[in-house]
């Protein structure tokens, strides 16, 4: 808990900090994923704090990795995604880490219960995934948190297809194909009515947990919710 929001990420990374080390070093392919799903400033609920990411960057440069890449990919009809506006493109000159957008990403066929899902190759092929979403609320599936920010992994053409078949089933789905190896939920101040933000609610906390499924419960039971509740996490 707190109002520095760059200084709390790296001192909840360094609670964390003999397991990550174990994982991560100059070599590393490491990929972070923050929510950059709109053209908003995160003061308004919506979008990940680039502090957050600024304190994860801090961590992971004082375990030796050099490797770091920001991605995510903005929702269906914008074709640009907010690094600049939301402050990574700044981020990114300051700590010389690589900014990719996932829609110009070259995509992977994967296989999940006998169905095909198309996933980002740079997401796939990351030594390090670090999932850093907002907490917040959603019109469709009433949480966001770690395991729907996966979205920004899949291209335009899955997106829609997972809304035209319900988004509970294909959301597990890619969660079954893709499992962040750390989860850093930034609850700094999240919309609890909509994704698209505009009524923060401050709580000026960050979460760190290894599983996306049970973090996510955890934090739907902070926002009101039974976890059963939410068709992807049943």
């Amino acid at each position: 808990y707190g109002t520095d929001a760059a200084s709390m990420a790296y001192e909840l990374l360094k609670e964390a900090g003999d397991i990550i080390k174990e994982r991560v070093n100059r070599e590393s392919r490491i990929v972070i994923k923050p929510n950059l799903v709109l053209k908003s400033k995160a003061s308004q609920g919506a979008t990940t704090h680039p502090e957050i990411v600024e304190g994860i960057i801090r961590f992971l440069k004082d375990c030796g990795a050099d490797n770091i890449t920001i991605a995510e990919g903005a929702w269906v009809g914008e074709h640009v995604t907010s690094f600049d506006y939301c402050g990574y493109t700044d981020l990114s000159k300051r700590y010389n880490v690589k900014l990719l957008d996932t829609k110009n990403d070259k995509l992977i066929k994967m296989e999940y219960k006998g169905e095909t899902y198309k996933v980002c190759e740079s997401i796939v092929q990351a030594d390090y995934l670090i999932n850093v979403p907002v907490l917040k609320a959603h019109c469709q599936t009433d949480l966001t948190c770690c395991m729907k920010n996966l979205k920004g992994c899949i291209p335009d053409s899955e997106k829609r297809r997972y809304h035209s078949v319900g988004l509970s089933k294909p959301i597990a789905a890619l969660n079954g194909l893709v499992k962040p190896d750390l989860n850093i939920v930034d609850g700094i101040c999240g919309d609890l009515t909509f994704e698209e933000g505009g009524n923060p609610v401050e709580a000026n906390r960050i979460l760190l947990g290894y599983d996306a499924v049970e973090l996510d419960s955890y934090c739907a039971g902070l926002i009101g919710y039974d976890p059963i509740e939410i068709g992807y996490i049943r």
